[in-house]
C-alpha cells in the first residue's frame, strides 16, 4: 500500500488565505498593515530569488514590504545599522535577514542586533530560549510565539493530516541550529517522545524505524530509504538538494513511499510552507504590536510582568525567571538612547543575557550529571557577563536605578545559579 501523500503546497494555500483574512480583518479593525523587512547582502541568486517571491507573496497578502539591497563588501555594521533603522520603523513589525551572509560576516551578531518581536524567523537566542522553554505547544500557541518557520509549517502539516503526536516516538536526524534543533523543541512541546540522530549515531537505520514519526532534516540527498523506515510511520522530508534529475529530498520517496504510512515529496510538501508561515509569524508580530498599542519596541514576552519587591523572594520556575530577566534587559536596552560607545556593550549584553535563559532551559532532570553541570556552569558563566556588561553601560541619570535593579537581579540569579551548582555536583 502506498503512503498517503501529504500535500504542501495545498495546506500553505489554506494557510495563506487565512492570514489574508486575517491580516484584512487587523487593518479594518486597527488601520494596522503587517510590515516586513528584508536585507539582502551580496549577489547570490538564490537568495535574491527566495527574497523576490517572498516580498511577492507579501503583496498578495496585502503586506506592506520593503527590501534593503547592500553590497557584498558591505562592512557588516552597516548591515546591523540598517537592521537597527527597521527596528525602529513602526511600519515593519517582521525583519529578515536573508541567510547565507557573506563569509566576511558574523551571522549571529546580526541576529542578535534584530528586536525579538520582529524577528520573524525565530533566530534570536531570546525567541529560541522562549519556545523551547514553553511548557506544551497550547502555551506556545496561546502566548502567540515566533516560531522557526519551517518546523512550524511541519508542525501544521501534521496537525492538518490529523496525525498523532502526543506519545509516539519521534527521530529527527539532523541536529543543526535552524533544522533539527528547533524541530526535536516543536515535538517535544506536542508530547512526543523525541531522539535527534546524526552522523555520529551508531546504527541509525534502527533507530530511525523505531519512529512514528520520522523527519529527516540532514542535507543529504535520498539518504533515508526503506530500511530505515517503519511501517506506517509518518516521514517528514524537510531536505532540498540540487540534483542532476532536479530538486531530491533527504528521503528516498519511491522507496520510501511504499512503507511510510505518510509522506512528504519534495519539492511540495514541508519547504512549500515554509514562506506562507513566514507570512503567519509576520501577521502574529503586527497583532501583538498592536494588541499592546505601544510605539516602543518590546520584546515578545512584554506581556509577562516583572515581579514586585513583595512576590521577589516567592519560590518559582528558575527558567521563567532567567527569561524574565532577558526581557527586562532587552527592553531596558531599548529604552536608551543609542551611542557608538554603547552599540557594542548592547550585543554583548544581549547575548549573555539571552544566553542565561537558554543555558538553564537545557539543564533539567532528563540530563545526565555531566550535562546538567554543564549547562548550570554556562548559565553561570553567562549571568556574570551581563553584569559585566550592565555595569559598563553609559547610562543617563534617569536610567541609573533601572540599570542597578537589574545588575542586583543578575546577581540574584548567580546566588540561585551557585547553589544550585553545589547541590548538584
Amino acid at each position: 500500500m502506498s503512503a498517503i501523500l501529504i500535500d504542501g503546497k495545498l495546506v500553505s494555500q489554506q494557510i495563506r488565505e487565512e492570514v489574508r483574512g486575517l491580516a484584512s480583518k487587523l487593518k479594518d479593525e486597527h488601520g494596522t498593515i503587517p510590515g516586513l523587512a528584508f536585507v539582502l547582502v551580496g549577489n547570490n541568486p538564490a537568495s535574491e530569488v527566495y527574497v523576490r517571491n517572498k516580498a511577492k507573496t507579501c503583496e498578495s497578502l496585502g503586506f506592506y514590504s520593503i527590501t534593503e539591497k547592500m553590497p557584498e563588501d558591505a562592512p557588516q555594521q552597516d548591515v546591523i545599522d540598517k537592521v537597527e533603522e527597521f527596528n525602529n520603523d513602526e511600519r515593519v513589525h517582521g525583519i529578515l535577514v536573508q541567510m547565507p551572509l557573506p563569509k566576511n560576516m558574523n551571522e549571529y551578531e546580526v541576529i542578535e542586533a534584530i528586536d525579538p518581536s520582529k524577528d520573524v524567523d525565530a533566530l534570536h537566542p531570546f525567541n529560541i530560549g522562549l519556545y523551547s522553554e514553553a511548557k506544551s505547544w497550547t502555551e506556545i500557541m496561546d502566548k502567540q510565539l515566533l516560531l522557526p518557520c519551517t518546523p512550524y509549517g511541519m508542525m501544521v502539516l501534521l496537525e492538518k493530516y490529523g496525525i498523532e503526536v502526543p506519545g509516539k516516538k519521534a527521530v529527527v536526524v539532523g541536529r543543526s541550529n535552524l533544522g533539527g534543533k528547533p524541530t526535536a523543541a516543536l515535538l517535544l512541546s506536542k508530547n512526543a517522545t523525541v531522539t535527534i540522530a546524526h552522523s555520529k549515531t551508531q546504527d541509525l537505520a534502527a533507530v530511525c524505524r523505531e519512529a512514528d514519526i520520522l523527519v529527516a532534516v540532514i542535507g543529504k540527498a535520498n539518504f533515508i530509504k526503506r530500511d530505515f523506515i517503519k511501517p506506517g510511520a509518518a516521514v517528514l522530508d524537510v531536505g532540498i538538494n540540487r540534483t542532476e534529475t532536479g530538486l531530491v529530498g533527504d528521503v528516498d520517496y519511491e522507496e520510501a513511499k511504499e512503507v511510510a504510512g505518510w509522506i512528504t515529496p519534495v519539492p511540495g510538501g514541508v519547504g512549500a510552507m515554509t514562506i506562507s508561515m513566514l507570512m503567519m509569524n509576520t501577521y502574529m508580530a503586527a497583532k501583538r504590536r498592536t494588541e499592546e498599542g505601544s510605539a516602543k519596541i518590546q520584546p515578545p514576552s512584554s506581556k509577562q510582568t516583572p515581579k514586585t519587591k513583595s512576590q521577589k523572594h516567592k519560590p518559582f520556575d528558575f527558567a521563567e525567571r532567567a527569561l524574565l530577566f532577558a526581557h527586562d534587559v532587552i527592553g531596558f536596552i531599548n529604552g536608551l538612547p543609542k551611542t557608538t560607545a554603547n552599540n557594542e556593550t548592547f550585543r554583548q549584553l544581549i547575548r549573555s543575557s539571552g544566553a542565561v535563559g537558554a543555558n538553564y532551559i537545557e539543564a533539567n532532570d532528563s540530563l545526565g550529571k555531566e550535562d546538567l553541570l554543564m549547562r548550570l556552569r554556562m548559565a553561570q558563566k553567562e549571568a556574570k557577563q551581563s553584569r559585566y556588561w550592565l555595569e559598563l553601560l553609559e547610562c543617563p541619570e534617569s536610567s541609573a536605578d533601572n540599570c542597578a535593579h537589574l545588575v542586583s537581579e543578575a546577581t540574584e540569579l548567580l546566588k540561585i545559579l551557585s547553589a544550585m551548582i553545589q547541590k548538584s555536583a
